[in-house]
């Protein structure tokens, strides 16, 4: 069964018991990733959120545009999304380090 580590309107994260890679889905999207592919994009996230934390007044317009490694193309999403997905990798952030700390 799978493990879950968060979830809130926007979406959730899990890890699946056989291959332990961690499935973030969040609205139409997925992320497939290993432990450290998780958490270099759960610091790229944190980075966005701070330089974007005071910067849009409407919380539902979507126009913070995270780049891909795909040239010319973005995930486009509003400060309420991007809070959302914050919340998920900070959270699953802390419960793998907790279950590190554990062993």
């Amino acid at each position: 069964m799978a493990q879950f580590f968060h979830h809130n309107s926007f979406g959730y994260c899990l890890r699946c018991p056989r291959t332990r890679h961690l499935h973030l889905c969040f609205g139409n999207l997925a992320l497939v990733a290993t432990t450290a592919e998780f958490q270099e994009f759960r610091r790229f996230i944190e980075e966005e959120h701070e330089r974007n934390h005071s910067a849009y007044r409407d919380p539902e317009a979507r126009c913070i545009a995270l780049r891909t490694p795909t040239e010319r193309m973005a995930l486009v999403l509003s400060w309420q999304e991007l809070e959302q997905l914050h919340e998920i990798l900070e959270n699953t952030g802390l419960l793998l380090e907790v279950e590190a700390l554990l062993g």
